[in-house]
């Protein structure tokens, strides 16, 4: 069977941000399968993935899925983007996933899903 637990990360100007994280446990040991994501706007912004200290991945926010609208006269903003990331690591009993947001100058939000 296969879970989701949603989550949200508010951007801040100039700081990075963590959302609360996926805990493994021994009552509930977790294989973090993927992460399903969606970024507001596109603000070259850094998308982060942590188990406890150990960054797992690092990736430019104009890789991943926008719901921002494009201009008129421009192609759609979510052609050919990420909306799920591979993870697959089973987290030892006590430790925690996070998903966190470095901003630049311009915030911005993400919004997604542990897949376990």
């Amino acid at each position: 069977m296969e879970y989701f637990k949603y989550f949200k990360v508010t951007g801040a100007a100039s700081k990075t941000e963590y959302d609360a994280g996926l805990t493994s446990s021994a009552e509930a040991p977790k294989r973090l399968k993927s992460i399903m994501i969606n970024v507001v706007a596109r603000e070259d912004n850094k998308i982060q993935g942590w188990l406890e200290r150990e960054k797992v991945f690092e990736l430019p926010d104009a890789l991943i899925d926008t719901q921002e609208l494009a201009a008129a006269d421009t192609p759609p903003l979510s052609m050919n983007a990420l909306n799920e990331i591979p993870v697959g690591v089973d987290m030892p009993v006590g430790t925690t996933f996070k998903v966190a947001l470095e901003s630049g100058t311009t915030e911005s939000d993400l919004y997604g899903a542990y897949r376990y």
